[in-house]
C-alpha cells in the first residue's frame, strides 16, 4: 500500500508548502525627481514586454533612491 500526504513517513514528505504574501504595490516616483520619472518609465516600459523581473529590479531601484532632484 503507497501512503501519500501527511500520513506518508518522514522522508517522503518533503518541505511545508511556501505561503506567499500579498505583494506590495509598486512605488511611485518622487515628485520633482527626475531620476524617479526616469526608473518609472523604464518599469512601464519593461510591464509592456512582460520582463516582470527587470519590473522588480526597477521598484526595488525607485524604493531605494535617495530621491534627490535628479
Amino acid at each position: 500500500m503507497v501512503v501519500f500526504g501527511k500520513d506518508a513517513p518522514a522522508e517522503l514528505q518533503g518541505p511545508p508548502p511556501v505561503h506567499l504574501g500579498v505583494p506590495m504595490p509598486d512605488p511611485g516616483p518622487a515628485p520633482g525627481c527626475d531620476v524617479c520619472a526616469a526608473l518609472s518609465e523604464q518599469r512601464e516600459q519593461a510591464r509592456k514586454r512582460r520582463d516582470m523581473s527587470k519590473v522588480s529590479d526597477l521598484n526595488i531601484e525607485i524604493r531605494n533612491h535617495p530621491h534627490g532632484a535628479g
